[in-house]
């Protein structure tokens, strides 16, 4: 087999071009054009690996060619989603309008999305900081409340402490009420 995955799993490897351009690319593609398959590569954010040790400066084998992609990863299939076609620019001629129009589209829409979103999480934050506010007020009332309450039951324990001093001084000190 001329295709390989690397050891790292971030990458692959084409070992002979020439035999992959032949058995493989006919089965998958329109064409068995190996420069056509680098440039759909590319399209979709592939990018050729330049090692020194294997592909570059000190090339051991002359057929070796090595792609990676950041989404490309073994055992992170749900990454391979994100692998898309690059589009172009709007405004080059070479794109057809009606592709345009839906990429205009497809941004305006999710713009539009968004700022439902935006407007939504907003007016939830007011409602929360009301929420909040009013909750701080009402900690204060209950503060008072509590407050107001610790005065009178001191006043009443006061009260009591005298009323129970005064009976004990009338009866005097045998607990015998005297005359007066």
């Amino acid at each position: 087999m001329c295709l390989h995955v690397f050891q790292s799993g971030s990458s692959f490897i084409v070992s002979d071009q020439a035999e992959f351009a032949k058995e493989v690319l006919p089965k998958y593609f329109k064409h068995n054009n190996m420069a056509s398959f680098v440039r759909q590569l590319n399209m979709y954010g592939f990018r050729k690996v330049v090692n020194f040790e294997h592909s570059g400066l000190m090339r051991l084998h002359h057929d070796f060619i090595e792609f990676q992609h950041s989404y490309f990863l073994r055992g992170q299939e749900p990454l391979l989603d994100f692998i898309k076609r690059k589009t172009q620019a709007l405004g080059f001629k070479n794109e057809e309008p009606w592709v345009q129009q839906v990429d205009l589209n497809q941004l305006l829409n999710e713009m539009r999305i968004l700022h439902e979103y935006f407007n939504l999480s907003k007016s939830q934050l007011k409602a929360l900081k009301e929420q909040i506010e009013s909750l701080w007020r009402e900690i204060i009332l209950l503060r008072q409340n509590c407050t107001q309450q610790k005065e009178f039951i001191k006043k009443l324990i006061l009260f009591i402490f005298e009323l129970i001093q005064t009976t004990k001084t009338k009866k005097g000190p045998s607990g015998v009420k005297r005359k007066l």
